[in-house]
């Protein structure tokens, strides 16, 4: 730090500057005005004004006091000051000045909890013995609420996977470490942390739910102050004990994956980041919620810096775009800036990255055609339900995905749109009907019915019986998992199972019995969405439900099929098209009839006829216009129980088939079907992994019959995906052929030129 002083450097001057505008003014207990103006201070809601500035201020005190102790005093006396008044008593009498721990249940341990122990930690010398005393008996004092079957905010304590968790986690261990020595507690609270919290919660739940990052309550409000309370104990225990909890086995690495999630899961424009799960209105039209914070991008950077990790660099460059991107959208406290102060750290493309991520803990996939801003992008997710469900900020959308081209949505994650602006508080207010409201027999309430997943209804007539969709099932009662995963250059594989595990059951039983959701992404615009369902009963209501942020329009679709186009604030974003069930009808409905102006529209794809057991293949295209979507043709099989579609564009041909049997059973007899005679890209999915197979062709006029059987030199993937070509001749390549750039006149000629024989 005193070498960051001594240069001068911008995040210097930026905590120099807020610690300046403090002194000089008073500061407010907690029962005081929350929200004053600077010099003084308040408590904000619920200790969020005192946290970053008595870190700050014990920050530039820690800074100063080597070099220029007169300054230093001012900036430290400052922070005692705050953290004396953060640290009054609470009492039920007349005349309390304290904050109620109890307060929203215990929200507020997250700033005044982690305040007394940083602040003890940081203005230690300061303090007189009396004003430590009180520091560290109110700080024992908001831990009894949730540690205590009885207390307020024993709701949170069992799991260790909420936002609310995370602020206990981290107050308690800079409690404990900071005020070991004096506080009579420390000792007992420090064993607790570590043998009991971390040990034996955090570490084993976070490494196996949530391996690969990620936060399961959004990233609009709750997921980037949680995840900086989840790492930093990490770095403070270091700095404390010298015990490496990241890297000793069994090792903690979520601090570090998340650098991983931040780069994947943000759209390609660098402008918003996946909005899944809770994301609350937040009345501002312009940047929306949703939009990256820059906070959360610069403590993982400062997290990857400390710890060692090899990307630095990468992240360091994707941060600086996210920032451009967004303005520096809601940048990191001073102290945070200063402490994990990027300036100095090197730089590198983000090109080097994957083009496609898994994060298994969640089930959360992110896939993109390149790194480029225009890129096409989804994410998509299936796991059990993994937040406490006594927080329940977890969506109930496994097995959804969402696509999008550049900064321009095709699919839209409900929740996460209809909370813009305008009228994103009543909209929320919709929503939370819909998810947590008691079911009244109407769709609008209790019925979870807002994302691109398998629906089934139990309907008497037009009336909907009791309520549907999916519930908190947590990996105790569900199998639900991304089962493959498979990144190549030309496609990516994802195959999830057990989703219906997740579905709440109807009253005589099961609603959903089966539903497995395959996507081949086929760089770079195409997804194609495979099911597999079954239900209950023929009787019942079933649909695939799509969303999308604008009006869908029909276009000429070929028999049997359905396209919507897709233009998104006057910019053309896609397209729809539904191969199976043959003869899909669709219903478009507005979310919701009360909301005004409509955000999101609902597509239901009901099967043409009747039966409990249903395959379906929809297709999404980001091309760029109407004209340069594929066009859709089934392929029959015949040999070999095999569902498969040619799509048709400008771009190219391609082939998918994937089985027509129950998912995990790999195909093993040969296969056959017939397509027209062109140059094709062909993908077989769900065959024998690893495995060498014979592809041969035969040309009758047009039309090229392919037959892939078992015992060739044409190896399937681990994923037991064969990817091939064929030519309108029949000849057979593994690899894509050569496209050529340069004009013909530009091409060598066999002989030519000829040598010079004078």
């Amino acid at each position: 730090m005193q070498a960051d002083v001594a240069a001068n450097t911008p995040a210097w001057q930026a905590l120099k500057a807020n610690c300046d505008r403090f002194i000089g003014g008073q500061v407010n207990y907690p029962t005081g005005t929350a929200y004053p103006n600077p010099p003084n201070l308040g408590s904000g809601y619920q200790g969020e004004e005192y946290l970053p500035a008595v870190l700050a201020e014990g920050m530039c005190y820690q800074a100063l006091k080597a070099s220029n102790p007169s300054a230093a005093a001012t900036y430290g006396a400052k922070g005692v000051d705050i953290l004396m008044k953060m640290s009054t008593p609470y009492s039920t009498g007349s005349g309390n000045q304290g904050q109620d721990p109890c307060t929203d249940s215990g929200y507020g341990i997250r700033n005044y909890g982690v305040g007394f122990g940083l602040g003890y930690d940081w203005l230690y010398d300061l303090l007189t013995a009396a004003q430590r005393a009180q520091v560290y008996t109110t700080a024992n004092s908001w831990l009894v609420p949730w540690e205590t079957s009885t207390g307020c905010a024993y709701f949170a304590y069992p799991n260790p996977q909420s936002n609310y968790y995370a602020g206990y986690f981290h107050a308690k261990a800079v409690i404990a470490m900071a005020t070991f020595g004096d506080n009579p507690n420390a000792p007992a609270e420090w064993n607790d942390w570590y043998s009991n919290q971390f040990a034996q919660k955090v570490q084993p739940y976070y490494s196996q739910y949530l391996a690969g990052g990620g936060w399961p309550e959004g990233f609009g409000n709750y997921g980037p102050p949680a995840i900086l309370n989840l790492s930093l104990p990490m770095r403070e225990v270091k700095t404390a004990t010298g015990a490496d909890l990241v890297h000793t086995q069994p090792a903690f690495t979520f601090p570090l994956e998340n650098a991983d999630y931040a780069m994947h899961l943000t759209w390609p424009s660098r402008a918003y980041f996946d909005d899944r799960d809770m994301n609350h209105s937040n009345g501002n039209p312009t940047p929306p919620v949703g939009t990256p914070w820059m906070s959360f991008f610069q403590q993982v950077l400062g997290t990857l810096n400390y710890w060692g990790s090899h990307k630095v660099a990468v992240f360091h460059q994707y941060m600086n775009n996210v920032s451009a991107a967004t303005s520096n959208y809601n940048p990191a406290p001073a102290w945070l800036a200063f402490l994990d102060d990027a300036t100095r750290l090197p730089t590198a493309p983000v090109t080097s990255l994957p083009l496609a991520y898994l994060a298994g803990g969640m089930g959360m996939v992110a896939a993109r055609s390149d790194w480029t801003t225009t890129a096409s992008w989804m994410s998509f997710r299936a796991a059990p339900y993994v937040n406490n469900p006594n927080q329940g900020e977890e969506g109930f959308d496994e097995g959804s995905i969402a696509i999008v081209r550049g900064n321009a949505p095709l699919l839209v994650n409900t929740w996460g749109w209809m909370v813009h602006e305008p009228n994103g508080s009543s909209d929320e207010n919709l929503l939370y009907n819909d998810l947590y409201g008691a079911f009244t027999g109407t769709v609008y309430q209790g019925n979870k019915q807002i994302y691109n997943i398998y629906y089934v209804r139990n309907m008497s007539g037009g009336t909907l019986v009791e309520p549907y969709g999916q519930g908190m099932v947590t990996p105790a009662s569900a199998s639900t998992k991304v089962a493959l995963f498979e990144d190549k250059p030309d496609y990516v594989y994802v195959q999830a199972t057990g989703l219906a595990d997740m579905y709440r059951p109807f009253k005589a039983g099961l609603a959903v019995t089966g539903w497995t959701r395959q996507i081949v992404y086929l760089r770079p615009n195409l997804f194609l969405v495979y099911d597999r369902t079954s239900n209950s009963s023929s009787s019942h209501d079933q649909f695939l439900a799509w969303h999308f942020p604008a009006m869908p329009v029909a276009g000429a679709a070929a028999s049997g099929q359905n396209r919507l186009d897709i233009t998104y604030n006057g910019v053309y974003v896609g397209a729809m098209t539904t191969v199976y069930p043959v003869n899909a009808a669709l219903t478009t409905i507005a979310l919701y009839p009360t909301s005004n102006p409509t955000k999101v529209w609902q597509v239901q794809e009901r099967p043409g006829s009747a039966g409990a057991s249903q395959t379906w293949l929809t297709v999404f295209d980001t091309a760029a216009t109407p004209a340069a979507v594929a066009a859709a043709a089934p392929v029959t099989a015949t040999q070999g129980n095999m569902v498969g579609v040619r799509l048709t564009s400008s771009a190219g041909v391609n082939v998918v088939l994937q089985s027509g049997v129950a998912a995990g059973t790999a195909v093993a007899g040969p296969i056959s079907y017939v397509v027209p005679a062109s140059q094709t890209h062909h993908l077989i999915t769900e065959l024998a992994p690893g495995v060498g197979y014979n592809i041969t062709t035969s040309v009758s006029g047009s039309n090229l019959t392919v037959t892939v059987s078992q015992g060739g030199t044409f190896m399937s993937s681990t994923a037991g995906i064969l990817d091939f070509y064929v030519d309108a001749g029949g000849a057979v390549q593994q690899q894509a052929p050569v496209k050529l750039t340069a004009p013909v006149s530009d091409l060598p000629v066999a002989g030519y030129p000829r040598p010079y024989n004078p």
